[in-house]
């Protein structure tokens, strides 16, 4: 590989790029490179800097013309997000005078619908455990949550016990955006088991505060919850596509389905608006609390609770 190539690679290690990331972007470059011709191995850096100087803006739109043809949108995409990357680079370091892929558009691309469960199916997924062992108990805490709050897994996996609220019903999700996020009354109620029965004797070490230890005792990886939601889906007699993100889709799509306003989901999840303070909204909403608890497929009426 070319010192232009690896200095482009290296730049976006240094801004965080994820390794796929950047493993594909690599990829896309040789694609072009193979396109335009260029054994860059055998050619040295001058010679490619010659080259890609040469190259004017109607050569990315052939190129870009030639991809389409391919390759469906979403990977177009990032076909001209590398492109656009690596040439912007070099417009940075001066060794181009402007990027020829500036005005380059990206494909329209129709969000694909998430795939869910069905109310039955994430019911029958959350009963699957077996509470009378420490790993069912806190296997149907961490879903019962999952799918009681709209949780990303990095989320739920990130919670300590100072994060929970049950007397409240309500978590702290500490990220950029701080956030509370309502709890179901079914979620609490094994929260609590599993709290006072299980969480403690299972730690490595006592003064951890990881709600949610795995085998090891330790914060539980993403990879062990991988592996713990396959397993209790084949027990639940699951056999369509299942991924750690699907109750939380399932999540959303069960209470839009059911009347909660999309602005509300908006806020559990604590998507960026332009308003910052927006995502607090729901919290100050008198019939927030009540809507929530009334229409989650596993919450129960405001007004039967309090009776």
């Amino acid at each position: 590989m070319q010192e232009i190539v690896l200095e482009f690679i290296e730049t976006l290690r240094s801004k965080k790029y994820a390794t796929n990331s950047i493993s594909s972007h690599q990829q896309d470059l040789k694609k072009f490179f193979k396109w335009f011709d260029v054994k860059e191995e055998n050619l040295d850096n001058k010679k490619l800097v010659y080259l890609l100087r040469k190259l004017k803006q109607s050569d990315i739109e052939e190129y870009v013309i030639l991809l389409g043809k391919k390759y469906k949108p979403r990977t177009l995409a990032r076909h001209i997000s590398s492109l656009k990357l690596f040439f912007s680079h070099l417009e940075l370091r001066g060794i181009i005078t402007t990027s020829p892929a500036h005005r380059l558009r990206f494909p329209e691309i129709m969000p694909e619908a998430p795939e869910i469960l069905s109310t039955e199916e994430v019911i029958a997924l959350l009963e699957s455990p077996s509470i009378d062992h420490y790993l069912g108990l806190r296997d149907r805490a961490m879903m019962e949550l999952l799918y009681s709050s709209g949780l990303k897994v990095k989320e739920l996996l990130g919670l300590d016990l100072e994060d929970i609220f049950l007397d409240l019903e309500f978590l702290k999700i500490r990220s950029k955006k701080e956030r509370m996020v309502p709890i179901t009354s079914k979620a609490i109620e094994f929260l609590r088991v599993y709290i006072n029965q299980g969480r403690t004797n299972r730690l490595l070490n006592s003064e951890d505060p990881c709600l949610f230890p795995g085998r090891n005792g330790t914060r539980m990886s993403r990879v062990g919850f991988w592996s713990m939601i396959k397993k209790h889906a084949i027990r639940a007699g699951i056999t369509n596509n299942i991924n750690p993100r699907i109750l939380r889709h399932s999540f959303a799509v069960h209470l839009l389905q059911n009347g909660v306003d999309l602005s509300d989901i908006m806020s559990l999840f604590g998507y960026v608006s332009l308003d910052a303070t927006l995502q607090y909204s729901h919290i100050n909403r008198p019939d927030f609390f009540n809507i929530y608890h009334k229409l989650h497929p596993r919450g129960q009426k405001f007004s039967e609770k309090k009776k």
